[in-house]
């Protein structure tokens, strides 16, 4: 089953843009999904909740979005910019949801690299505390279908060479500490009726060509769309070139990037998708 019309907002981006007066930006990323699937079967969800909750609200109720309409909360990833405002959201709520993330959810992760140390990438609260709030965990590391034509992706498989593996992190487990290669980041997938598939995707710390195709194999159609970040900041250009390069020839139509991309990686897809371009920010909004 497929989609007949999917809208997307941003609710929350670093950037707050300037189209609708009020909207705030924070660092971090929340997008909003209401998929109509025809026959008054409709389906909405937040991908991601930002690090503080109090401007994914601010900004929803600028824009006239009843978040309480929605099914589920899906993460990204565990890190604190993705996932930091599920509490607050949930108190002003206050009703129980079901909350889809990967098993390593609030295993403890600390960043080293790049002359600097973070001690607290996670959530920045307990598993108890987020029950208590509303939270019903479903935690998965496969494909998980969340609504007939949409897939919450598991984990993804690392393919590409010119994608590397990140080694900055650490995950501490039992009093050990060792590498972590961010393996729950993933992505989430709609079927588009007539258009294939649409991808928004949070951190892309797998690789963005990793996560599109694993979309198209758990979806079952080409991507003609990705929407979110791409976690290229600081990446080599010549890495950059690779992914432009390999998005295109997989047939990709559309990026809508933000967050976590970077400048420089940027301006190369505007070079090479021209029209088929977007810089997301708080508000910005897609319809298919």
């Amino acid at each position: 089953m497929a989609a007949i019309t999917v809208r997307v907002v941003i609710l929350m981006d670093d950037y707050a843009g300037y189209e609708v007066r009020g909207l705030l930006g924070e660092h971090g990323l929340s997008i909003f999904l209401e998929v109509d699937g025809g026959r008054r079967k409709r389906f909405s969800m937040l991908f991601d909740v930002g690090q503080t909750g109090d401007t994914l609200l601010h900004n929803a109720s600028l824009m006239g979005i009843d978040l309480a309409e929605i099914s589920l909360i899906a993460f990204s990833h565990r890190h604190y910019d993705h996932t930091g405002g599920l509490v607050r959201v949930l108190k002003h709520w206050a009703r129980r949801i079901p909350v889809i993330a990967h098993p390593d959810l609030f295993i403890p992760q600390v960043y080293i690299g790049r002359g600097r140390v973070s001690l607290m990438l996670g959530p920045p609260y307990s598993r108890r505390e987020a029950e208590d709030a509303g939270a019903t965990f479903i935690f998965t590391r496969e494909a998980l279908p969340l609504f007939p034509g949409v897939y919450f992706l598991g984990e993804i498989p690392r393919e590409t060479e010119f994608e590397p593996v990140p080694r900055e992190f650490v995950s501490l487990r039992d009093g050990r500490a060792e590498r972590d290669g961010v393996v729950d980041d993933t992505a989430v997938a709609v079927v588009v009726e007539g258009r294939g598939v649409l991808v928004l995707t949070g951190c892309s710390h797998s690789g963005i060509v990793n996560i599109v195709r694993r979309a198209a194999e758990v979806a079952g159609s080409k991507v003609f769309s990705v929407i979110g970040g791409f976690h290229l900041i600081g990446a080599e250009r010549r890495r950059i070139k690779a992914t432009v390069r390999e998005l295109v020839r997989m047939g990709v139509e559309e990026v809508h990037v933000g967050h976590c991309t970077g400048l420089d990686a940027e301006y190369m897809l505007k070079e090479a998708f021209k029209d088929g371009f977007g810089k997301i920010h708080s508000g910005y909004t897609i319809e298919y």
